[in-house]
């Protein structure tokens, strides 16, 4: 069962009377937001779809390594009658230098992916400005700036195991899923580089982060293609990574406190995020037991627990770990069997799943979501959302009280009068440029803040609604109230019933890893590994197929792979 091809309209979609949708309050809950997966919908996953079914044609054209592995490499990409080059500078810097932050100066992997052809003085030009990241100055026939670092830990055992004509030892590597780690994926416009709105509608890149995981796609080939070089330098003997371990390893990532400010000042791509899950899963629930969705649905089961069990692992405040996760999925399997007969199966296996920890709820909703088949052109489509909306200020103070008791009403459940509710404030730090959340006690906002304290500015904006006449317009309003325009505006954009993550950033016990985990499950990673209250440790591409296997049968099962040799 798909999404009605005919009702491409997000907001039609979401009010169709046969859809059985989750409320609101259930699925933007921050703990909600905080259990939620990689599903099918996850851009990594969808940019892959796109280049098999399409039949991308990718081939490495260049490689000037040396046995250090500095050098160059070029990938040609020719996809959908368009022309694309993935070029990276490699180095190696002392690890010293190595940092998951965005503000380091030196790396030892920066790419950029160009559109069209690379000729002698693009090369130049790109060896010249692609090294130094924020600090260049690109043009647009740069679509995505990137850059990362060979693993500290791994790196150097896999050149050495491959070179003395070995595979990796699963227990030397734990549950590391990953070769070089990567730190940025630029694009859209920034530094010069071409603005995505420029592509036109039939443009392979034209949906939602394609170019920037299309880029990640390719640097994880980079991590491959340096270690195999590396091995062979040291042993023409050396062996390469057999097939089990060279689609195991995906590329790192980690992200801090810069999600969260996304999260909030994007709204319409939030509710687009949500409404194409809930929408499917909706579809699921609606699905008769048959024996061919319900062999699909057990193969998944059983994927997930090897997966979770090869890795092994304690919990992971404040998550489960990979021991605690393949007991549930085998209790999920359990429930499951035991509802098989039953008419509608998948609908009550969820009803069982919203009873549990939000962590199995949210695992069992991924898996069911492999059921759905909506067509990725739909998807795309519902997913190029409006960033802004003008606001009607033509409206009455009396809609204004109107939308907050109809969609703002979950503010009551907050403590928005007490000074924990204003314990942070957001900034964008003066060294870094980077976001970060200061004391309120400490340091005064001064004019600097980003204006993301969207729970307390409706909050203040309902206490002044009251002193003034419900008739008079919202343009008079904020003539006397200017203050207020943010939130006004915020109210007036009707962006969607899941626009909103239910919580108070700017509270003491706000846990920013929720808001993070929700936005890199929405983006395609795994296996989730939180440093502090603040930052967290990702893996993208795990499992995933090579640019080489284009072409061949793989289906989209890529995901969750078991450890080669791990336990079982």
């Amino acid at each position: 069962m798909t999404i009605n091809e005919n009702m491409s309209e997000l907001s039609t979609l979401l009010d169709n009377p046969h859809n059985v949708l989750r409320p609101a309050e259930t699925v933007m809950k921050p703990t909600s937001l905080g259990s939620v997966r990689m599903t099918r919908f996850s851009f990594s996953r969808s940019m892959i779809r796109r280049a098999f079914l399409k039949k991308w044609e990718i081939e490495r054209q260049v490689v000037n390594f040396d046995e250090l592995g500095q050098g160059h490499i070029i990938y040609r990409i020719f996809a959908e009658g368009k022309l694309f080059h993935f070029v990276a500078f490699t180095s190696t810097i002392d690890e010293s230098l190595h940092t998951d932050r965005v503000i380091a100066d030196v790396w030892d992997v920066t790419a950029a992916l160009v559109e069209g052809e690379v000729n002698e003085d693009l090369l130049q030009f790109l060896k010249d400005e692609v090294p130094k990241q924020e600090s260049s100055r690109l043009d647009p026939r740069v679509l995505v700036l990137t850059r990362g670092n060979r693993s500290v830990r791994f790196y150097e055992y896999l050149v050495e195991r491959l070179a003395s004509g070995n595979q990796p030892e699963s227990k030397k590597l734990g549950d590391a899923g990953y070769i070089m780690r990567s730190t940025a994926f630029y694009g859209n416009g920034k530094f010069g580089m071409r603005s995505f709105l420029g592509f036109e509608d039939k443009h392979p890149l034209s949906a939602p982060y394609r170019a920037q995981f299309l880029a990640a796609w390719l640097f994880r080939e980079v991590s491959y293609e340096s270690v195999e070089h590396c091995a062979k330098a040291k042993n023409p003997n050396a062996v390469s990574f057999n097939s089990e371990w060279s689609h195991f390893f995906g590329l790192g990532n980690a992200t801090g406190l810069g999600l969260v400010p996304w999260a909030i000042k994007h709204p319409g791509e939030l509710n687009a995020w949500v409404s194409i899950r809930e929408l499917a899963l909706s579809n699921v629930r609606s699905l008769k037991g048959s024996t061919k969705n319900t062999q699909i649905l057990e193969e998944w089961f059983d994927k997930a627990y090897q997966y979770f069990s090869s890795l092994g692992g304690d919990d992971r405040w404040p998550w489960m770990g990979p021991d605690s996760l393949s007991k549930a999925t085998l209790l999920i399997k359990e429930t499951f069997n035991s509802l098989s007969g039953n008419a509608l199966p998948f609908n009550d296996l969820y009803l069982w799943a919203e009873k549990q920890d939000n962590e199995i709820t949210e695992l069992v909703i991924s898996l069911l979501l492999e059921l759905d088949d909506t067509n990725d052109e739909i998807i795309d489509r519902l997913l190029m959302v409006e960033s802004e909306k003008e606001a009607d200020l033509n409206a009455t103070v009396e809609d204004l009280k109107i939308i907050i008791d109809e969609k703002y009403f979950w503010l009551n459940e907050l403590d928005l009068s007490g000074p924990e509710a204003r314990h942070f404030w957001w900034v964008m730090s003066d060294n870094a440029e980077e976001p970060r959340r200061a004391e309120r006690s400490v340091i005064d906002p001064e004019h600097r803040e980003i204006p993301i304290d969207i729970s307390l500015r409706i909050d203040k904006l309902i206490k002044d609604l009251e002193k003034i006449d419900k008739k008079i317009s919202v343009n008079e309003f904020l003539y006397s109230f200017p203050e207020h325009e943010i939130a006004v505006k915020r109210l007036l954009g009707n962006f969607g019933p899941y626009s909103e993550p239910m919580e108070n950033v700017c509270d003491f016990k706000h846990l920013p890893l929720n808001l993070q985990r929700f936005q890199l499950a929405m983006y395609g990673m795994d296996n989730f590994s939180p440093q502090s209250t603040d930052w967290l440790r990702v893996t993208l591409f795990q499992g995933a197929p090579r640019v080489s296997e284009i072409g061949s049968n793989i289906a989209d099962k890529w995901i969750l792979p078991k450890q080669p040799g791990g336990l079982t």
